[in-house]
């Protein structure tokens, strides 16, 4: 292959797309490409947008309009921190702005960046450090009213 055709570049975003992957990178031969999903409002594909309700679970509190659930983009083995040894990405009380990477879920020993779809600080940490977490389970609430 000498490089990645127009076709192919086509094909890798919309199974970044359909999948509601983060980021996908491709190598062949001396070639390589990296794409990162942001939508024009700045929220990453695959992650909760402003609108996203959490998911409905029989002890679900009511949130204010200002607190939203931050959701597993995959379901995996999540992660504070890139190693045990380094500082958590985020704890409760941090200010997080669009982008920000929160934490990692690792599935299939491939790891996928938690990042905040919204400006705003962390107010509560649902899950702890290599606790299995599902597809869309929440894992922590931003306050957006910062």
């Amino acid at each position: 292959m000498n490089g990645f055709s127009d076709d192919d570049i086509r094909w890798l975003l919309e199974l970044l797309e359909e999948e509601q992957l983060a980021e996908i990178e491709v190598e062949t031969g001396d070639f390589a490409v990296s794409l990162k999903a942001v939508t024009t409002d700045q929220t990453l594909v695959g992650c909760p947008t402003l609108t996203d309700p959490a998911p409905a679970t029989a002890d679900a509190e009511q949130l204010p309009d200002h607190v939203m659930p931050l959701l597993a983009p995959i379901g995996g083995t999540f992660y504070h921190a890139p190693s045990p040894d380094v500082k958590p990405f985020a704890s409760v009380g941090d200010l997080v702005e669009v982008g920000d990477t929160v934490g990692l879920v690792e599935a299939m020993k491939l790891y996928h960046d938690v990042t905040s779809p919204m400006r705003g600080k962390i107010t509560k940490i649902f899950v702890e450090d290599q606790q299995q977490v599902e597809a869309e389970q929440p894992l922590m609430l931003i306050d957006r009213n910062v």
